[in-house]
């Protein structure tokens, strides 16, 4: 079976990353354009949410944090990483790539990772994940640089981002070559660091 794992569609995220103080109704647009990004690129995936765990019960996920605008439809899996959020903040207390990757019924023919936030717990597990033998991708869309690519210059949000992941791959080589050839160089060199990286 294929997966999108989506770590952390929460609204404490999703405020730092959009702002306290936008409007609600914009903050909920962001959401939309989010989800409806992951459903067009990914339309023969089953979509894993991996949620902090409820302080009460860590078996069950945290969904009063669930990032509002961001919908979990019936053949979705929403499930907890065992890891309640304040652990995770206060403590710095990770969750354990298996007990993330258990979520997914296996086997898993294709994983594709994204959420929040890149450098941290999405390459964390998606090197798990490579380690175990998956066939790991992260989309780099689909993380916190998804904000970033979906601001308009009056700082609306707009669906821009093309749902082929090839040509947005093309269109992020592009803009590395604009910014400089050693740029593009640094970026390919540490890509092959990370083999679930897309390389460019």
């Amino acid at each position: 079976m294929k997966y999108f794992l989506l770590l952390y569609p929460i609204q404490p995220y999703a405020d730092v990353l959009i702002g306290k103080e936008e409007l609600p109704e914009i903050k909920v647009r962001y959401a939309e354009i989010y989800q409806e990004l992951i459903r067009r690129r990914y339309p023969d995936f089953r979509m894993v949410c991996v949620m902090f765990s409820a302080p009460e019960d860590l078996t069950k996920p945290d969904t009063s944090q669930l990032w509002k605008g961001f919908s979990v439809n019936g053949k979705d899996i929403i499930g907890a990483c065992g890891v309640t959020f304040g652990d995770h903040c206060k403590k710095r207390i990770y969750p354990k790539g298996d007990k993330i990757l258990e979520l997914c019924p296996h086997p898993v023919e294709e994983l594709v990772v994204g959420g929040f936030h890149l450098w941290d717990c999405v390459d964390k597990t998606a090197r798990w994940a490579y380690n175990q033998g998956i066939n790991v991708l992260v989309d780099e869309d689909l993380t916190e640089l998804f904000f970033f690519s979906t601001r308009s210059p009056r700082g609306l949000p707009v669906f821009k981002i093309p749902v082929s992941r090839e040509e947005s791959l093309r269109r992020t080589e592009r803009q590395l070559r604009k910014a400089g050839g050693f740029f593009l160089k640094h970026a390919r060199k540490e890509r092959k660091k990370r083999p679930w990286m897309a390389q460019i």
